[in-house]
C-alpha cells in the first residue's frame, strides 16, 4: 500500500507541474539528463515511470494474492485446524475484504490521477498532429477505473493459484503467466470490438499516400483511437493497392499526375481511403465495459479458489500433515 500511495503522490505532484507549465505529456517521455533546464521533462519522466509501474499489477497478485493464502498450508496444520472452525466462504471473503479491497481502491485512485494528468494541456495545439489517445496501449491500462479491476483480478488469480496448486513459488509463476495473457488478449483482440467503430471516409489521394513521408492516419488532432486504415471499395472492404500499375507517367504536372494515380487505383476497385477508429468520447464507456469483464473474470477466479479451499479442508489430517514442510 505504501508503494501505491507513493505513486499517487508522485503522479499528483508531477501533474501539478504539467498543469502549471500549460503543456502536455506523452507516455515514453524520459529526460536524457536530469538538468534539462526548464524542468518539464522531469515531470514527464516521473509520470512515465509511474505508468510503467502501474503496468505491473500482477505483482500484487503474486505478492498479496498468493501469500495471503499460501501461508495457511506452509506454516503448519494449526492454521488449517483454526480455519475449520469457521465458514469456508466467510474465511475466504474476510481475507479478500481485508487484503484485496484496500489495494484495489488505492490502484483505482492511482488510475484516476494518471488519467487526469493525461488530459492536461490537450487540445491547445492546432498545428501539430499527435498520436495521443487514452484508448491506446498503455494509456488505457494505466488510467481510469480499469486499473483497480486489473489489480483485483491479479490478486484473485493469485488466491486461486495458491489454493489449487498449494505451492507458493509455482503459484506465483502461474499467476504471472496467466496475467500476461489477459491484458494482451484484451488489448490486441477484444477491446476494439466492444462497440462498432466509426469510419472516416477520405479521398483516395494515392500519390500523397505513396510518398516517402506520407501522412499517417494514426496521427490526429482529436485523440481518436485508430484501429485500421487503408483503401476500400464502395462496400467498405479493404483493398491492397498495386502501385506498380500506376507508375510510368512522365507528366511533370503534379496535379495531373495525382489524378492519373487516383484513376489507376479506381480501376483496381478502390473507391476511397477509410480510417477505422473509436473516438476519445468512448473512453469511459470502454472503461466500464473492461472493468465489468475483469470483475467477471475475478468472480471465476474466486470460485476456483473456493473449490481449492474446499478440497484442502476435506483432505485427511494425516495427508495434510505430510504436505507441511518438515521442521529441522
Amino acid at each position: 500500500m505504501a508503494v501505491i500511495f507513493l505513486l499517487i503522490l508522485t503522479a499528483a505532484v508531477s501533474g501539478w507541474f504539467v498543469q502549471r507549465s500549460g503543456e502536455s505529456w506523452d507516455f515514453g517521455g524520459i529526460c536524457s539528463r536530469w538538468y534539462d533546464g526548464g524542468g518539464g521533462c522531469r515531470a514527464d519522466t516521473a509520470l512515465t515511470l509511474t505508468a510503467l509501474l502501474v503496468l505491473l499489477p500482477f505483482t500484487s497478485g503474486m505478492l498479496v494474492g498468493v501469500t495471503t493464502f499460501s501461508r495457511d498450508f506452509e506454516q503448519g496444520p494449526e492454521n488449517l485446524d483454526l480455519r475449520e472452525s469457521t465458514g469456508l466462504v466467510r474465511w475466504y471473503f474476510l481475507r479478500v475484504l481485508v487484503a484485496f479491497v484496500p489495494i484495489t481502491l488505492a490502484m483505482t485512485v492511482l488510475g484516476l490521477v494518471l488519467g487526469w494528468t493525461h488530459t492536461l494541456g490537450r487540445g491547445q495545439a492546432t498545428d501539430e498532429a499527435t498520436s495521443f489517445s487514452l484508448m491506446e496501449f498503455p494509456n488505457f491500462q494505466t488510467t481510469g477505473i480499469a486499473v483497480g479491476a486489473y489489480a483485483f483480478l491479479a490478486m484473485s488469480t493469485g488466491s486461486a493459484a495458491a489454493l489449487l496448486i498449494r505451492n507458493t513459488v509455482v503459484s506465483m509463476v502461474t499467476t504471472l503467466l496467466v496475467f500476461f495473457i489477459v491484458p494482451v488478449a484484451l488489448s490486441a483482440m477484444v477491446r476494439e470490438h466492444y462497440t462498432a467503430p466509426d469510419i472516416d471516409v477520405q479521398p483516395i489521394d494515392g500519390l500523397a499516400r505513396a510518398a516517402e513521408y506520407a501522412p499517417s492516419p494514426y496521427r490526429n488532432l482529436d485523440s481518436r483511437w485508430v484501429i485500421g486504415a487503408g483503401f476500400a471499395d464502395t462496400d467498405g472492404n479493404m483493398i491492397d493497392a498495386d502501385y506498380t500499375m500506376c507508375w510510368g507517367s512522365d507528366n511533370s504536372d503534379r496535379q495531373q499526375q495525382a489524378l492519373e494515380v487516383d484513376n489507376c487505383l479506381r480501376e483496381q476497385g478502390i473507391d476511397h481511403y477509410a480510417v477505422v477508429y473509436h473516438p476519445q468520447s468512448r473512453y469511459w464507456h470502454f472503461q466500464f465495459i473492461e472493468t465489468a469483464v475483469m470483475l467477471l473474470c475475478s468472480g471465476l477466479m474466486m470460485a476456483l479458489a473456493l473449490v481449492g479451499a474446499h478440497g484442502l479442508r476435506r483432505q485427511p489430517a494425516e495427508n495434510r500433515m505430510s504436505e507441511m514442510p518438515k521442521s529441522v
